[in-house]
């Protein structure tokens, strides 16, 4: 299977591109002009020009890029998270693409009293700023343009990486989701935890 990773540049997204690299064929791509990973491409993640030569034969895509905001220009953050998956998942969808993984963090549901047992489907709790709006805002597009059954989104909400979710467990949940047959349903939202309260 050939599998675009989009925010190769960023931590999880990088990580993601090196792990499943031995068993899927990947195409990695970021924001940004350096990357150490073989074959990665810098592209314009707000512009459906640069991603939809680069999407050609891909059959699902990891959207890595709004789960770890970089940057201290709260919009340019929040533009990136809302119109940065739109156009990731239009570009998708003319394609025939049908199927993306949506990594978000846990940290939209963080502010719950530590004693609940906070659920997927509970409501997310974000913070006023941009790094706690953006991945809430990803998952917003990303539910409302599954809605329309023109492409399956899973979204996995991970913890702080090598702490909360270790790094053999995200794989591995990225894995599941990419290998999951298609049930009708064209949202989900699952929490990825090694540890905590949220395991």
């Amino acid at each position: 299977m050939r599998v675009a990773i989009i925010g190769a540049d960023r931590p999880w997204g990088t990580l993601l591109a090196a792990e499943l690299s031995a068993e899927f064929e990947i195409v990695a791509l970021g924001a940004e002009d350096t990357s150490d990973l073989a074959g990665y491409r810098q592209v314009d993640l707000l512009q459906r020009e640069s991603l939809d030569p680069v999407l050609a034969g891909v059959q699902a895509i990891v959207h890595a890029a709004a789960c770890d905001p970089v940057g201290t220009d709260e919009g340019a953050v929040l533009d990136l998270a809302a119109r940065g998956t739109y156009v990731a998942l239009t570009a998708a969808c003319a394609v025939g693409i049908e199927k993306m993984v949506l990594l978000s963090g846990l940290d939209l549901v963080r502010d719950y009293p530590e004693e609940y047992l906070v659920e997927p489907q509970w409501n997310a709790l974000p913070r006023a700023e941009a790094g706690s709006l953006a991945p809430l805002m990803a998952e917003l597009v990303g539910r409302e343009i599954a809605r329309t059954g023109q492409i399956e989104v899973r979204c996995l909400r991970f913890g702080k990486l090598g702490a909360e979710t270790t790094a053999d467990d995200a794989v591995a949940a990225v894995r599941q989701a990419l290998a999951a047959e298609r049930k009708g349903h064209h949202w989900s939202l699952t929490h990825v935890a090694s540890g905590g309260r949220f395991a």
